[in-house]
């Protein structure tokens, strides 16, 4: 929204000397645009000055001076007058005021989203985000500049408006001044969340061909959409148990090539992630067992979540498998690749535990959302047993229940997959330290409260990755340098 105001004050910045500015900003329609403009400047400048409604235990002066910058905009507002509804803008200059007006406003209505309205409501995760000083004091600069256009095009307006342009000049001074970013360089904003095309399996493809594959149907898995069927639920169960056998296939094979290598103080590790993946997959045949009891809803779903955990199966198989152009079935071939062609050294045998980690990761996504899959099993089952029992009260069966302790208990030993795979990468990496993106994995799985998971996907905003592994909370302090295998037991304390 910000961009979109951004692009018509540029366009407004570039016609401040022309000779039809100076005709339409005396024209009827244009002071009431002004006049919107200010107000809705003016609210952002409060909502920073209060922080978005966060206390500000620190003291910064970025909401000093965004108070003292609100108070001279509505000067210049009561200035132009309170702004009214008038008819659909005939001319350039109050079309875009307009524009300019809606875009700003619609992105502070989203930004307010994040806070609560009221006692009951909560605080949304990313909040502490939006109200952390170095995001204020980015908003406050670039307010300064649409505030600093305003103020030009206000000067040209007929006495007694035309002094409304002198306040909000001074009021982009102000914000201009005290958000520059002295301390350290400015941040870096975080690119939305963009969800990859998705990339069909090829027969022949090469192992880098295969990760990037592998990657974008992990990243297309991570958030399934909670509109949903049962169908779906039930094939992406059966394909997250088959992920898991995969990978227990990947590690054993990883072992075998350990050995080759004489690497025995990296096999101990490489052991406990074999058995913690094997108990994973049990969790999801249990799960799979719950979902059979369902009549009906068989079949492989028409929709692109299936058909993404369908290309990470068939990626994976045939990263491992003999055959180029594997596919599952109980026809297909079983027979693995030899483990030096598989892991021709440690540092493949690491690239392959990694991809096993992140798909892990993957199926413990689909085990955090499960619970539209039990508002369908629920609502599924109260409606059998009313046709079964129609004079009894509807209620929720006790098997959906205990679905829902299933899928509990598959993200909980997912949770210890990755860490017992941390303590393998550790090995697998020794001496060198294990990439970052293992490292946030590792915390994603040991931080116990979801809703602080955000600041720690945060790349530079409003920390940098290497303080936030640092220290992360009720996990990790600031001295904090402590193994995956350390991580374990913070994890199972808490």
């Amino acid at each position: 929204m910000t961009a979109l105001a951004d692009e018509h004050l540029t366009d407004l910045r570039s016609q401040l000397h022309l000779a039809r500015l100076e005709r339409d900003i005396r024209s009827r329609t244009a002071l009431p645009e002004l006049a919107r403009l200010t107000h809705v400047l003016a609210r952002y400048h409060d909502q920073i000055a209060d922080g978005f409604g966060i206390p500000d235990p620190t003291g910064t002066g970025i909401r000093v001076a965004a108070r003292r910058a609100s108070n001279l905009i509505k000067q210049a507002e009561a200035l132009f007058g309170q702004p009214a509804d008038t008819e659909t803008p005939r001319s350039a200059l109050a079309q875009k005021l307009r524009a300019t007006s809606i875009a700003l406003g619609c992105g502070l209505d989203l930004l307010s989203t994040h806070f609560p309205t009221a006692q009951d409501q909560a605080t949304s995760a990313t909040a502490i985000v939006i109200a952390a000083p170095d995001s204020a004091r980015s908003l406050l600069h670039q307010l300064s500049v649409h505030t600093s256009t305003i103020g030009h095009l206000a000067r040209r307006t007929p006495p007694p408006t035309n002094q409304a342009g002198v306040l909000l000049l001074k009021a982009a001074f102000l914000s201009h001044i005290h958000s520059e970013n002295r301390a350290s360089l400015p941040i870096t904003a975080v690119q939305p969340q963009h969800t990859p095309d998705r990339i069909p399996p090829a027969i022949g493809e090469d192992v880098t061909q295969a990760l990037a594959g592998i990657d974008a149907s992990i990243q297309r898995l991570s958030n399934p959409p909670t509109a949903t069927s049962v169908t779906t639920w039930r094939y992406l169960a059966r394909a997250a148990a088959i992920i898991c056998d995969i990978n227990s296939k990947t590690i054993h094979q990883l072992i075998h090539r350990t050995n080759e290598l004489t690497e025995p103080d990296r096999l101990p590790a490489l052991k406990e992630a074999a058995t913690a993946v094997k108990h994973t997959g049990r969790a999801w045949r249990t799960i799979i067992r719950r979902w059979d009891e369902h009549i009906g809803h068989y079949g492989h779903p028409a929709n692109g979540l299936a058909t993404d955990a369908s290309d990470l199966i068939i990626r994976l198989g045939r990263l491992i498998n003999a055959d180029p152009a594997w596919t599952p079935s109980p026809h297909a071939s079983s027979r693995l690749k030899p483990p030096h062609e598989l892991a021709p050294d440690l540092h493949h045998a690491a690239t392959l535990a990694t991809a096993t980690l992140r798909t892990i990761e993957a199926c413990n996504n689909l085990a955090s959302h499960h619970h539209a899959a039990i508002n369908d099993a629920a609502s599924i089952g109260a409606v059998n047993r009313q046709k079964k029992y129609p004079t009894h009260l509807p209620r929720v069966p006790g098997s959906v229940r205990e679905l829902s302790t299933r899928y509990d208990t598959a993200r909980d030993k997912g949770k210890q997959t990755i860490i017992t795979l941390g303590q393998a990468l550790e090995a697998l990496n020794s001496p060198h330290p294990i990439p970052q993106e293992v490292q946030l994995i590792l915390l994603r799985a040991t931080v116990p409260d979801e809703r602080s998971q955000p600041k720690l996907a945060a790349i530079e905003f409003p920390a940098s990755l290497t303080e936030v592994l640092a220290d992360s909370g009720s996990c990790m302090d600031a001295s904090d340098t402590r193994s995956p295998s350390q991580l374990e037991q913070s994890y199972r304390r808490s």
